[in-house]
């Protein structure tokens, strides 16, 4: 085994690591006696040094300047790293956007326990990491755990909060159960192919003739537990409470990070049914959550007032959306279904970055009524969440126009010749437009709210800070960008599919 070269691969994720336990070790020695804001700022500069040098590392390696023999280490980790351009890519976009939680997180602390904060984001942040690179059945699922054990303690952190307390246990119960499903699953898929491998698509064909059924029910359990970790109705019920209840950088990254690095591990371990005759027992079963998902999510939504309680229910929402791609069984539903997914991380954490600035510091959960009249006050603050807001709702030009086109057009083109109206996807595409139409409704209620009352606003002028305002100015340009310039962005997840 070449130890060198798993080392130069998992150098991004040692620097993290290293960073992590330097923040824990300051903050215990050297902070004691500091108070929290200083505290706070100490465990921000360490955590983000430790992330900026992870994103470093990654781009030497996705450039070749820290050469890397893919199917080498694939070969000696037995799966547990597979390493190309386009997970190395999604690594780095998760780095980049737990960096970008960091400074919400500092700006706001909720605990006394800040460098425990901390290093629970980072340890999201690299489970998340893991996700996206693992293609063994027993790592991925490890990696799955790492990510959900941080939220769920992150959750439970607003100490004064007793709502925080009961959504951090409502998400450990859920959590717990969805786990034991998607692992139920997994020992299923092991039983029937001999393998943890989760690109082995010739086993997969092989296990679909001897044993179809007991495919699908791994398949179903593996649905289920999955369906939790990205929030697709019915396995919902978590997503507003935690939403509402967790302190607000950290729903911004079970909302976009997790997101983002569950659709990839969804993605891969569907991958081996992408045969027609491997997913005709499954296709049923994906239509169903995605219809239910764009119901539950945009009606729910319709009768929402606490503006995060919205974007859970919004959530729900695309989750379904992003399954009328995963629907198609072919490369560009995929491609499709990632770029979806990073465009609508992007938006939903630069709504909630938004969001954290302008109402961490009510004392109580932000209600849309707070917003009113807002854009007097703070017009760029409105201007940023007017862009996220309506990349969300798919409003030309920004990011989520192109994103839900995308979506949309691959699910189309999947069954482009079609005799009735039910063959094909057609069907799915009108009723996600549809519910689209609906969506306008709620996201339009949070911009009249803010564009159009006449009241002053009621928040606090308190300072931005140059590193949260950077945040933002960052996530809105990108949202813009991917609108008007999608071209590079789609033809790298194009050609480096994973």
């Amino acid at each position: 085994m070449d130890y060198q070269l798993i080392f130069n691969a998992l150098l991004p994720d040692l620097i993290v690591v290293v960073s992590l336990f330097v923040a824990l070790g300051v903050d215990y020695g050297c902070m004691r006696q500091a108070g929290i804001r200083d505290r706070a700022n100490k465990a921000l500069q360490i955590c983000s040094l430790g992330l900026i040098g992870g994103l470093v590392v990654l781009v030497l390696q996705l450039n070749g300047t820290l050469s890397l023999d893919y199917s080498e280490l694939l070969d000696a980790t037995h799966g547990q790293l597979m390493l190309s351009p386009s997970t190395l890519a999604l690594k780095w976009l998760l780095f980049a956007l737990g960096l970008a939680v960091l400074p919400l997180a500092a700006r706001h602390m909720v605990t006394v326990q800040v460098s425990e904060y901390f290093a629970l984001l980072l340890l999201a942040t690299l489970g998340m990491g893991f996700m996206v690179t693992s293609r063994n059945l027993l790592g991925a699922f490890v990696a799955l755990e790492v990510v959900s054990l941080s939220l769920y303690a992150l959750c439970a952190l607003h100490q004064t909060s007793r709502a925080s307390a009961e959504a951090a246990l409502k998400y450990l119960t859920y959590g717990g159960v969805s786990s034991a499903f998607l692992l139920f699953g997994i020992s299923y898929l092991f039983g029937v192919t001999g393998e943890l491998d989760i690109s082995q698509g010739l086993l997969m064909k092989e296990a679909l003739i001897r044993a179809p059924m007991l495919v699908t029910v791994a398949y179903l359990f593996i649905l289920v537990g999955l369906g939790f970790k990205i929030a697709v109705a019915p396995f919902h019920l978590w997503a507003p409470d935690v939403y509402q209840s967790a302190p607000t950088p950290v729903a911004a990254w079970v909302a976009s990070g997790s997101k983002i690095a569950g659709v990839v591990l969804l993605l891969a371990l569907l991958k081996p049914v992408s045969m027609p005759s491997g997913n005709t027992a499954i296709i049923p079963m994906l239509a169903i959550l995605a219809v239910v998902s764009m119901a539950v999510g945009n009606l729910g939504a319709l009768r929402q007032i606490n503006i995060k309680r919205l974007l859970a229910y919004s959530a729900i929402a695309n989750a379904g959306y992003l399954l009328v791609a995963i629907l198609a069984f072919t490369e560009e539903g995929r491609a499709a279904a990632v770029y979806y997914a990073v465009v609508y991380a992007v938006a939903t954490l630069g709504a909630f970055a938004v969001v954290a600035v302008l109402s961490d510091r009510l004392g109580r959960e932000a209600q849309i009524d707070d917003f009113r009249g807002c854009w007097k006050a703070r017009p760029w603050l409105s201007l940023a969440l007017l862009i996220f807001v309506l990349s969300l709702a798919g409003i030309p030009p920004l990011a989520g126009f192109v994103g839900k086109f995308y979506l949309f057009f691959a699910a189309i083109q999947s069954h482009s010749q079609i005799g009735h109206w039910s063959e094909g996807l057609y069907w799915l595409v009108a009723l996600a437009l549809g519910f689209s139409v609906v969506a306008l409704y709620y996201y339009l209620k949070v911009l009249k709210a803010v564009f159009v009352s006449e009241e002053t606003c009621k928040l606090d002028k308190d300072s931005i800070g140059w590193s949260s305002g950077a945040v933002i100015l960052i996530l809105s340009v990108i949202t813009v960008g991917l609108g008007v310039w999608p071209g590079p962005l789609i033809e790298f997840i194009g050609q480096f599919l994973i």
